[in-house]
């Protein structure tokens, strides 16, 4: 009797042993499982308690951060971003609307690694509540958009420059007159020099105009000089009228030279839009220039250039909002209906071959979208074309009262 129950206590004590080790290998088995579709995920995983404890990472998160997860070693979510996104998470996964957004994830040298976000709760039967993120690396996407941002600095610039370079028939007879008129004066010196005593008052005249045309021909190319090498600046309040008559200022010879006749019509108040200053000169330059082109032919060429306010619908919020309006009108050749659709396309241009490469009206388009504006064209054929520009107004009052709150979005 007493050899009986010992046996059937062994075989208790071996089926309890079996079952612990098949219950170990299932355990072993689910979590190799688990360990392996993690290692095929290509983003970060991130898998949370509900203390926003770290409890398990995949190894792209480990390689990209850095981190070592060790035993005696508990990340938290206070440990990976600054605390208002921390914050701004635990409330998003409490409200259960997680959005995608953007935030930078600290790594373990300190660096910021910008990724998109996206997160998820899940309430296990026992009660055990985990939250789950998922973070996909921008790194790669930003330094593409910089690089992109770069090409089209250089772009524009070297469309500047190319303005510069078509107007140089314009600015050499502007710098001929000063020089024709130093020459002249300083002959006159040094025949006056002669006989010094009687012609004081001709010497004295005749050098204060010299200076006064090296003046002016100095500032001819100070100007060309700054308009060629201005750098950009972060956006800012920039009056559009002064940008015009800045323009047509810097473009006086070539208007003059050209016979055309200018009729301008700006409004009275400013024209304020939140812009960079030197992308929109290179704007009205090139619509400008284009005006004075297309009127060759014309006879009796006639630019017309108004500024005004007006409210127009925002097509992004689908609301009526003031904007500000600048149309450059000529009555030159005009353009041909079916090519009206494509003189915003990059290298598209009516020119004879060699004389332009038809990136002006691309840029103007690139840059007046990059203001949150559009631009419009009307043309008849033989009876002129109008280019009508559309940018927000800025209005400072409004943008501080309508300020929107901190998000989660941060860039690099």
């Amino acid at each position: 009797m007493h050899d009986q129950a010992i046996k059937i206590l062994e075989k208790q004590r071996e089926d309890l042993v079996v079952r612990v080790l098949k219950k170990h290998e299932e355990m072993e088995a689910s979590r190799s499982f688990t360990e392996r579709i993690l290692a095929g995920i290509s983003e970060l995983f991130l898998l949370l308690d509900q203390d926003f404890k770290i409890i398990q990472t995949n190894r792209e998160f480990l390689e990209r951060t850095g981190y070592c997860l060790l035993a005696d070693q508990q990340l938290a979510l206070e440990d990976l971003v600054d605390p208002p996104t921390a914050e701004a998470i635990r409330q998003a996964f409490a409200k259960g609307e997680f959005n995608e957004f953007e935030a930078n994830l600290r790594t373990n040298k300190g660096a910021g690694l910008p990724v998109k976000m996206r997160g998820s709760t899940h309430v296990h039967p026992n009660g055990l509540v985990l939250h789950m993120l998922i973070c996909s690396d921008c790194s790669e996407f930003y330094e593409l958009m910089g690089r992109m941002q770069d090409g089209q600095k250089q772009l524009i610039h070297s469309s500047r420059l190319a303005s510069l370079g078509e107007m140089a028939a314009g600015v050499g007879h502007e710098l001929t007159q000063p020089l024709n008129a130093i020459l002249l004066f300083a002959r006159n010196c040094l025949k006056a020099l002669d006989s010094p005593d009687d012609h004081k008052a001709m010497l004295r005249e005749n050098l204060e105009i010299i200076i006064d045309r090296v003046n002016k021909a100095a500032s001819i190319i100070s100007t060309m000089r700054s308009f060629g090498r201005k750098e950009e600046e972060d956006r800012s309040p920039v009056d559009l009228n002064e940008i015009i008559r800045k323009i047509l200022s810097f473009l006086e010879s070539q208007l003059r030279l050209s016979e055309v006749t200018l009729d301008l019509l700006l409004a009275d108040s400013p024209c304020v839009v939140l812009g960079v200053e030197v992308r929109l000169e290179q704007v009205f330059l090139n619509l400008v220039q284009n005006a004075v082109q297309a009127m060759g032919r014309e006879p009796f060429p006639r630019l017309t250039i108004s500024s005004r306010v007006t409210e127009c619908l925002n097509p992004k919020n689908m609301r009526n909002e003031p904007y500000i309006v600048v149309a450059v009108a000529d009555n030159g050749e005009g353009i041909a209906e079916e090519l009206q659709k494509k003189i915003f396309d990059p290298f598209f241009t009516t020119r004879e071959v060699g004389t332009g490469m038809g990136l002006g009206l691309s840029i103007v388009d690139r840059i007046i979208r990059g203001f949150a504006g559009y631009i419009e064209v009307e043309s008849v054929p033989g009876k002129g074309t109008c280019f009508s520009v559309y940018i927000p107004q800025f209005l400072e009052a409004k943008m501080t009262e309508g300020a929107p709150e901190k998000t989660l979005e941060a860039r690099p």
